[in-house]
């Protein structure tokens, strides 16, 4: 009796399994999240290894997509980017960034983030899809959300030169711009808009549709 109780103390209790972002990152290249604030992190993100890319089924035709791009901060927790990009004119609509996401909680608003079932892709083609959109919109004369650089989303993607481009994206709609107003698009900004496509890509060159008093839908 004795040495059964002796054997029953001595054994190990085992815990659950922790989860694991992706074993063939090395632990030594996580970065503790000690004593760092928000804007330290995120100011440092690109020195966290990348977890992962997504982006929204069926992205080709849609016109706009989402892109989440995350990071890997300790062995259970995420940090990560949401880019809304339009590709037919505005390049990147709008984007927000979250640190310390536990992983089991990204991965169930991960659905959510991509609108729909997530689609895994390579981080040149998210890279390509969000750079890519930035420079065509430059072109038009339109800039980045200003949260890109203000809130330092810029920072969870690698610099525009780390990946090739592929070419597996083109922008615009059959060889045109096109801007689709969004839901959120009031009149003084589709006028805006369609003003300065008027300015940069002359009048024909484009095609725009908009559902708003005083403005024209076009196709």
């Amino acid at each position: 009796m004795e040495l059964m109780m002796s054997n029953k103390k001595n054994r190990k209790k085992k815990g659950p399994p922790r989860p694991k972002i992706n074993e063939q990152i090395p632990n030594s290249m996580i970065r503790p999240l000690v004593g760092l604030g928000f804007n330290s992190i995120q100011q440092n993100a690109r020195d966290y290894p990348l977890h992962g890319c997504w982006i929204m089924a069926g992205w080709e035709d849609a016109g706009i997509t989402p892109v989440v791009v995350a990071r890997a901060q300790a062995p259970d927790r995420i940090m990560f980017g949401v880019y809304m990009v339009d590709l037919y004119c505005l390049g990147l609509k709008d984007v927000y960034t979250h640190i310390d996401y536990s992983l089991n909680h990204f991965n169930r608003e991960l659905p959510k983030m991509c609108i729909g079932k997530p689609l895994s892709c390579s981080p040149e083609l998210a890279h390509e899809v969000i750079y890519g959109a930035i420079e065509y919109a430059a072109k038009l004369g339109f800039q980045p959300h200003p949260d890109f650089t203000r809130q330092l989303a810029d920072r969870m993607l690698s610099p525009a030169e780390t990946y090739p481009r592929v070419n597996q994206v083109s922008f615009g709609k059959d060889g045109k711009t096109l801007f689709i107003s969004g839901p959120y698009d009031d009149e003084w900004k589709c006028r805006q808009v369609v003003n300065t496509l008027m300015r940069t890509c002359g009048e024909g060159n484009f095609d725009y549709l908009v559902n708003l008093n005083g403005l024209e839908e076009m196709e």
